[in-house]
């Protein structure tokens, strides 16, 4: 009896040993097993606040400095290339000679990986690079003549910028380039593209022939872009540059350049003719070929500008200035109220735009919708400021005043309506 209750007691023994051994075991391989997860959970914790501090400095950097600050050395590249380069030269005969360049022409932009759409027809080309943010945003390039030279310059150190940097510009560009006076680009765009650009720049050949300074129009919005422009160009180390561009804008306000027929947000580049100079065809040449870099890096960093900041702002000091130089020459009696109406009208525009650029500096850069917002609200007010009357001549083009100074009845209708226009612009921005 007592060697079976002790040989049950030893297997009780035994069996409670093993039992509190897997149990241990158990409760080890638990603890580790908890402790891995808990690892697993701070590791990847970690990992994702580190990835996330780093997706949020990476958009910081990309929103810095309007958009502009981290490709700044892109921006640097492409001006130092435009500083080298050589205009390419189009031909000027018959419409055979020029189907053949334009064919030229398209066929070279076809093999440049920057462009996912090439159309050639008859005298013109029209060449797309799909923007990579903005996509259904535009700005437009119009050359012709000297103009294409400069307009190709640009394409190839674009070009090179997409190979070698992988880079996609915001904005989508679209460049057209056409042989012969008439720019039909215009009406080549759909009317939903149209209503999307938020920039046509127009290199006309005649307006490259003049001998003088630098010298633009166009919708006050982009001018007032193009004068920083001007500004940035001119203080790059080169005398060339200052001989060309006023240092003051003195000369824009003296010189009104009419606007283009043009219901869209453009701007226009030329040269003026001095006074009592009669050049030949090879000397305004020669004159254009001093001028072909300078005017080549204001095109490239235009473009480049209007293409990759988040949101334009628009100075208006020009503009202001303009206006009263104008006004201030109105001195007949029966014009006097009117002219009280406009520098009133003006007053309100400038305190309501004042009101939006405070705006766009408060935006957080990184809200793409707010940006886009502020920046179709400039557009509109840029289109609304043209004030294109059923054949696209704006309405508000100051250039209009002078050639009218002399024919009163014409200038009462034609300051009647600069003050609807306004008011217009006014009204656009309170609501």
């Amino acid at each position: 009896m007592q060697r079976v209750l002790s040989f049950q007691m030893a297997r009780g023994f035994s069996e409670s040993s093993e039992f509190v051994t897997k149990r241990m075991c158990f409760s080890f391989l638990f603890s580790v097993g908890f402790l891995c997860l808990l690892c697993g959970f701070l590791l990847g914790r970690f990992a994702s606040e580190r990835s996330i501090e780093s997706r949020a400095a990476r958009k910081r950097l990309e929103f810095a400095g309007n958009g502009l600050e981290h490709t700044e050395h892109l921006r640097q590249f492409l001006l130092d290339k435009l500083g080298e380069t050589t205009t390419y030269e189009t031909s000027r005969t018959t419409s055979i000679v020029k189907e053949v360049e334009t064919l030229k022409i398209g066929e070279a932009l076809s093999d440049l990986p920057i462009f996912h759409r090439v159309i050639t027809n008859g005298s013109f080309v029209v060449a797309t690079s799909p923007g990579s943010r903005e996509p259904d945003r535009f700005v437009v390039l119009s050359a012709s003549g000297n103009g294409i030279g400069i307009a190709l310059e640009l394409v190839k150190v674009l070009n090179q910028i997409r190979t070698e940097y992988n880079w996609k510009s915001r904005r989508t560009l679209i460049f057209c380039l056409f042989l012969g006076s008439l720019d039909i680009c215009p009406t080549m765009m759909s009317n939903f593209i149209r209503h999307k650009i938020v920039a046509y720049i127009a290199l006309y050949d005649d307006n490259l022939q003049g001998n003088g300074n630098f010298i633009s129009a166009g919708s006050d919005v982009i001018q007032s872009i193009i004068f920083q422009e001007v500004t940035i160009i001119r203080n790059l180390n080169s005398p060339q540059n200052h001989n060309i561009f006023d240092s003051n804008n003195k000369t824009y306000r003296d010189v009104l350049f009419p606007r283009l027929a043009l219901d869209i947000p453009h701007a226009v580049f030329s040269f003026m003719k001095k006074n009592n100079s009669v050049n030949n065809e090879s000397e305004n040449n020669e004159s254009f070929k001093l001028r072909q870099i300078p005017l080549t890096q204001l095109v490239g960093d235009t473009i480049w500008r209007l293409s990759e900041s988040l949101v334009f702002h628009w100075n208006t000091k020009y503009f202001n200035e303009t206006i009263i130089d104008v006004l201030e020459t109105i001195n007949v009696s029966k014009f006097l109220d009117i002219k009280d109406d406009i520098k009133k009208t003006v007053e309100q525009l400038m305190s309501s735009v004042q009101i939006l650029n405070q705006r766009i500096d408060a935006t957080d850069g990184s809200k793409s919708l707010d940006t886009r917002i502020l920046n179709d609200i400039l557009m509109d007010l840029d289109r609304s400021l043209l004030c294109p009357d059923k054949y696209f001549r704006s309405k508000t083009d100051l250039a209009s005043f002078h050639i009218l100074s002399e024919q009163s009845s014409d200038i009462l209708s034609y300051l009647s309506e600069l003050q609807k226009c306004y008011n217009t612009a006014v009204q656009l921005l309170q609501e």
